[in-house]
């Protein structure tokens, strides 16, 4: 984006609202606030998509997440193992360069009986026999970096060194904009003999009347994942997959999740009771993979009786 763009943004945003988010938003808000217009322009459709991303006065939003996880093993019947309920907290931190926002993120998703919904300890392996302790995920951080340029918005690795691509313009699905996302992730997993492999589809409903608002959308989320076991299921070197499948939607608070998920965040994982204050570029992203690997080996330095003891 133009100098003299993020300038004159600035000034109207010192009027407008006093927040350094929205002071980088405003070259996009400027054509939208008012009446929706029936054919919306580009710019105005990626602020849209950037209010799904986080507040524009710089405070958190959440995504909560409730679904199941499935087994797909080829030639046998698929088994649903277990339910998974948590959520993303994040919110939008403007680079050091000014040319887009860091999304940032820490998420905590616990695995649940499937017939209950009571938050699991430990599971019993339908393939193995074995009880295995449960290992939820908690990852911190989860981040993304976004450049805002006047052709677009685009997707850039945390250094900004390089382009992941661009964010593409909506789908219309009767009263609602579709923001589509398929990603497929593929590293390699220190500490393990294969490389991460998986699929992950993301569509985004949001209300076409959230164009003429200025604040947090009322947004949908459906997301499938097909992935690896989990490093805790003990099924590593067997064949198979995971199928994840859940629904999300957006809330404007913390205060808005469900009271036991509430409390038990409070009491056992408080960290994840608000979004990164700042991100470290060089600093990678959790996965439930390398943080099993780090808890592992903290448990392999800790004599046998402080296990016992905790």
């Amino acid at each position: 984006m133009a100098r003299s763009g993020f300038t004159n943004a600035a000034r109207l945003a010192a009027r407008w609202r006093k927040a350094r988010v929205a002071s980088l938003l405003l070259p996009l808000f400027v054509t939208t606030i008012g009446a929706a217009p029936q054919r919306p322009s580009k710019r105005q459709l990626d602020e849209l998509y950037m209010r799904t991303q986080g507040r524009t006065d710089g405070r958190d939003i959440v995504y909560y997440i409730s679904g199941f996880v499935y087994s797909f093993i080829p030639g046998q019947r698929p088994q649903k193992l277990f339910g998974m309920e948590g959520y993303n907290i994040r919110r939008l931190i403007p680079t050091p360069e000014r040319d887009g926002f860091f999304v940032a993120t820490r998420e905590i998703v616990f695995y649940t009986d499937p017939q209950t919904g009571q938050v699991l300890s430990t599971w019993k392996n339908p393939f193995t026999g074995q009880i295995n302790e449960v290992f939820h995920v908690a990852n911190d951080p989860v981040n993304q970096r976004i450049r805002v340029r006047e052709d677009g918005l685009r997707y850039v690795s945390l250094d900004g060194k390089q382009d992941r691509g661009a964010i593409q313009p909506p789908r219309e699905w009767e009263q609602f904009y579709v923001w589509t996302s398929d990603v497929f992730p593929f590293y390699s997993l220190p500490g393990w003999s294969r490389n991460y492999t998986a699929a992950e589809m993301f569509d985004f409903y949001v209300p076409k009347s959230a164009l003429a608002g200025d604040g947090t959308p009322d947004v949908m989320v459906s997301w499938t994942r097909v992935g690896p076991w989990l490093p805790w299921m003990g099924m590593d070197g067997r064949e198979g997959q995971l199928v994840y499948h859940a629904q999300s939607k957006l809330l404007p608070s913390w205060e808005e999740l469900p009271p036991w998920m509430k409390d038990l965040v409070r009491e056992r994982y408080p960290l994840y009771m608000s979004a990164p204050e700042r991100v470290d570029p060089a600093r990678p992203n959790a996965t439930s993979w390398n943080v099993y690997r780090a808890e592992m080996e903290k448990r392999r330095k800790t004599p046998a009786v402080n296990q016992r003891r905790n």
